[in-house]
């Protein structure tokens, strides 16, 4: 005759044995890739180079961008800066308001909802535009195409991280001064931000 009890223990075992596996193998497996939106918020340095330092200083940056990822390594992006450098181009008054907006992708490890932690190096190339607007009324504003290429790393806590980013920008720049003579320029760009998957 069968012991009840006997059973009943051996059953609940055999559960909370496989409950324990399920569990296990669950933990164990790769985050799944879901494709998702995320926004960050960014500050550093602007820092022109070549020609480009003869008509303006280094200044603070501030900026947004958003990322829809659309495979497992691959990103379309947008994103927008904002910065307030010296200019040596007038005497009445020295700055000008630069904004630039880009639209690009990026190739990076693939987004996931990381349980802890994890690094996830990027390299992102767009284009957009870059306005100049000066606060001397000597100078003429100006609106130009810009590309760019950027490296960097996000290092990810859950759907939250911090992205730090080198950039490269290629610009075609015209003088704000009468003759309006084009060329092309560089500066780079040195950021640290926080970015979010909503």
């Amino acid at each position: 005759m069968i012991d009840l009890n006997h059973a009943l223990m051996s059953t609940a075992t055999l559960l909370l044995g496989l409950s324990a596996s399920s569990v296990a193998s669950a933990q164990e497996s790769p985050p799944r890739y879901v494709p998702r939106i995320a926004i960050a918020m960014d500050a550093g340095a602007a820092v022109p180079t070549g020609d480009l330092r003869d008509a303006f200083g280094s200044a603070f940056v501030l900026g947004a961008q958003g990322t829809y990822n659309v495979l497992s390594h691959l990103d379309v992006l947008a994103d927008f800066d904002w910065s307030r450098p010296d200019t040596k181009l007038a005497v009445s008054d020295d700055h000008a308001n630069v904004y630039q907006g880009d639209v690009g992708i990026e190739i990076g490890g693939a987004r996931g909802s990381a349980r802890r932690w994890a690094m996830r190096p990027f390299a992102d190339v767009g284009a957009g535009f870059r306005r100049y607007d000066y606060a001397s009324d000597e100078l003429s504003d100006r609106t130009r195409p810009v590309g760019f290429a950027a490296i960097g790393t996000e290092l990810a806590f859950g759907r939250s991280a911090i992205r730090l980013t080198a950039r490269d920008n290629v610009l075609s720049f015209e003088a704000p001064t009468p003759d309006a003579m084009r060329s092309t320029r560089n500066d780079l760009g040195f950021t640290i931000g926080i970015g979010f998957q909503p």
